[in-house]
């Protein structure tokens, strides 16, 4: 198997692999999909009661317009960035679970209305570079006389416990095409033009009686040219070894860190099942 980069950027990667069975590659999406851990936000402590600002003296009530279920569980969906090098599981921490800085991040809330919360607004307390990658995400409005204060804390996880510890996201992979024009006899510049027309995704460019290939990396197989050149100038062609990947993180990891993470913790299964076989009596 070889796998070729065609684009890499910060949340998002296209991929090419050749010389490799559907299995293999429905293996990688599914190890990108659950198994790279990332952090997010579990527990939630709202403060109930009223809540006076120092300032100018005045009482706001602990309320908002949607239930604090609501609000947990949008907290829970912030990016926030991770750092595998130096978090660790709850459950493998040297502090045995009771919360320290290389098994959790501490965060607080504190916004009076009318005004609109954003991710922005939810402070990592401590590290300033823990921030949430996307500062502009909306999370709740509060009304006149409405207030919210809470504490979050975020642990590792990944995605086979909740899908809030999801990081790659819209992972796909399709076969690879290959279009190939040879105009038979009976072709006519009106068949080919007709076939250039009847592609959705442009993948020909038609010019001076002739049809050619522009991008057929564009293909998405439908046959809709062959279809309206009957006449078999066009042949339409799926690779099954070759593959075109892609997918996205939500930020808290990079897309290279992903990819590198999925693939080593799919090599090392592998070799424990490997072994785990040959240990058979």
């Amino acid at each position: 198997m070889e796998i070729e980069i065609d684009e890499l950027k910060e949340t998002h990667a296209e991929l090419r692999i050749r010389g490799a069975t559907p299995s293999q590659v429905n293996a990688i999406r599914r190890a990108l999909l659950a198994d790279v851990p990332k952090m997010a936000i579990e527990d939630v402590e709202f403060h109930l009661g009223s809540i006076r600002d120092e300032s100018t003296g005045k009482d706001y009530d602990s309320s908002t317009s949607i239930f604090d279920e609501s609000i947990a569980l949008r907290l829970g969906l912030l990016p926030i960035p991770t750092d595998l090098k130096q978090f660790r599981f709850r459950e493998s921490c040297s502090c045995r679970g009771e919360g320290c800085p290389h098994c959790q991040i501490l965060y607080s809330i504190d916004k009076k209305g009318p005004v609109t919360v954003y991710s922005k607004d939810v402070v990592p307390l401590g590290d300033p570079s823990l921030a949430i990658k996307d500062p502009n995400i909306p999370i709740v409005r509060l009304g006149v006389g409405q207030a919210l204060l809470a504490y979050a804390t975020a642990v590792l996880g990944t995605a086979k416990t909740h899908a809030k510890w999801q990081v790659a996201q819209a992972a796909g992979y399709r076969y690879q095409p290959h279009v190939s024009v040879n105009p038979t006899k009976d072709c006519t510049s009106a068949c080919l033009k007709r076939a250039a027309d009847a592609c959705p995704t442009h993948v020909f460019d038609f010019s001076d009686g002739q049809l050619k290939v522009r991008d057929e990396d564009r293909c998405i197989l439908c046959q809709a040219c062959v279809e309206a050149c009957p006449h078999g100038g066009i042949r339409v062609e799926a690779s099954d070894k070759d593959f075109l990947f892609r997918f996205e993180t939500d930020g808290s990891l990079t897309a290279r860190e992903t990819l590198r993470y999925a693939l080593g913790d799919l090599k090392r299964r592998l070799e424990d099942l490997r072994e785990a076989v040959l240990g058979l009596p």
